[in-house]
């Protein structure tokens, strides 16, 4: 999977919906395939350990996420500060 970028540019917030709307589907779909095997009892121990470790994984990636859009919000909104530098490269 790519790297999110928010671009700062233009309106980002339907871009930031999108985003979110899709990584709030992972979840559901972690969810659901966890209830779809309690139902029919062919949840496992294994399952259970391979969905703890996929929505911890998924959460720490979308905390850093998070605080990565702040962190960049608030350093822009930041009195006296002009543009973010880019440090791309030949940015």
């Amino acid at each position: 999977m790519k790297a999110d970028r928010f671009d700062g540019s233009q309106d980002g917030w339907p871009e930031l919906v999108r985003l979110a709307t899709g990584r709030m589907e992972e979840y559901a779909q972690l969810w659901e395939g966890a209830a779809a095997k309690f139902s029919d009892s062919s949840y496992r121990s294994e399952d259970l350990i391979d969905d703890w470790f996929k929505l911890w994984g998924k959460a720490i990636r979308d905390m850093t996420a998070g605080a990565a859009v702040l962190w960049t919000a608030g350093m822009r909104d930041a009195p006296g500060q002009g543009a973010m530098r880019d440090d791309r490269p030949g940015g």
